[in-house]
């Protein structure tokens, strides 16, 4: 059996014992073998000789890549998703440039979205009312400027981001930790239903994945790498929305924080932030300085 890089690319993650960076290995030997077009059993073999793969991985790859059960495990995530591979055209070019992009992401929605300017707003999943006023006062204007939300739909400032772009008829895409026939938490399920149908949603997860808790910081490497910055409203000390801004650091996006009080929980990560020199954040022009919308084409949207 023979594989295009495609369907290499959709299976790959699924294969027992291959994790992120078994994967993103054998993608980028691809990358520096571009006469190889096709995935064969051969292939597969040289592949894991030359990257001196173990047995066991070597064993799994070549039993399960071409199996049947790896065919109807891909059927049925292509029966209720679409699915994005690093070898598409569509694959956005800012996350495949990352250290360690999803070789495949599936999606429910308009895969137009990606076109866009992104902005990732991150931030606590009990913010203060401060944090609301702010994304009131921050986002419109850079939702009617065509820029692109991106957030990971989970409780707090995610939910609000993804609202303030659908209540000023502005793109969003919703990242998340689980497959994508399951939602966190829970309560949003309607949120992501309408986000689903008119936005786009993304999960490098299968259909049926349960969330996990190593998940989430997997999620958040996707949302900074989708995006030209990153801005967080609420942080405190050691949270989630700090690792997001750790990672776009470290992929050389533009990291932003809205500034709070020096005696607030939630305005700790916030404040290191920007002492650590990340872009303080007074109104909607110090965002769109940094996303250098006016250099960019209008874009239209559908």
């Amino acid at each position: 059996m023979q594989l295009t890089l495609r369907d290499f690319f959709m299976r790959i993650n699924l294969v027992t014992g291959v994790g992120q960076r078994t994967a993103n290995a054998c993608w980028r030997w691809l990358v520096i073998h571009p006469e190889v077009q096709i995935i064969d059993s051969r292939v597969v073999t040289r592949l894991a000789r030359e990257l001196d793969l173990n047995a066991v991985v070597t064993a799994a790859l070549q039993l399960e890549l071409f199996s049947r059960d790896m065919n109807d495990t891909v059927t049925e995530n292509l029966t209720h998703s679409g699915c994005l591979t690093i070898a598409d055209a569509a694959y956005p070019e800012q996350l495949k440039e990352t250290y360690a992009p999803p070789l495949a992401l599936y999606f429910l929605g308009d895969l137009r979205r990606l076109n866009a300017p992104q902005l990732a707003v991150v931030g606590s999943r009990h913010p203060t009312n401060y944090a609301l006023r702010a994304m009131r006062l921050l986002l419109p204007d850079v939702v009617e400027h065509r820029v692109c939300l991106v957030s990971g739909l989970a409780q707090g400032v995610d939910t609000l981001t993804h609202q303030v772009a659908l209540a000023h008829r502005g793109t969003t895409i919703a990242v998340i930790g689980t497959g994508l026939d399951k939602c966190y938490p829970a309560a949003n399920r309607a949120l992501m239903t309408t986000l689903a149908h008119h936005q786009l949603v993304l999960s490098e997860y299968p259909w049926g994945t349960k969330g996990a808790r190593h998940h989430f910081p997997e999620r958040n490497r996707i949302i900074a790498g989708l995006s030209q910055s990153v801005l967080v409203v609420e942080a405190a000390h050691h949270s989630g929305s700090l690792i997001t801004a750790n990672i776009a650091l470290q992929e050389n996006r533009n990291v932003l924080a809205v500034p709070g009080t020096i005696d607030g929980k939630n305005s700790v990560g916030t404040n290191e932030l920007i002492l650590a020199g990340a872009k303080p954040i007074l109104n909607s022009e110090h965002i769109m300085e940094e996303l250098l919308v006016d250099k960019l084409p209008s874009l239209e949207i559908p």
